[in-house]
């Protein structure tokens, strides 16, 4: 059965991140795809586009590549 990870990207943060246990212990994921959306869309109030890809896709780059290139803006 799959298991899902959704990587977020806070306010507060320039970054992508995965959600994470209690404790920040390690990657929360979810096997009931419905679940994660509730959580998304209604625990957390977020109404925006939600994109799933699978693992190894090549478009999940784009992501990493905002992150960094953000990143570099910021330093000095």
């Amino acid at each position: 059965m799959a298991e899902h990870l959704a990587y977020v990207r806070p306010s507060w943060r320039r970054e992508f991140l995965p959600l994470r246990t209690w404790g920040d212990k390690e990657d929360r994921t979810y096997k009931d795809l419905d679940r994660l959306l509730v959580l998304l869309r209604d625990d957390f109030g977020y109404r925006g586009f939600i994109g799933l890809y699978m693992d190894g896709d090549p478009d999940l780059v784009h992501y990493r590549a905002l992150s960094e290139s953000e990143e570099a803006d910021d330093k000095p």
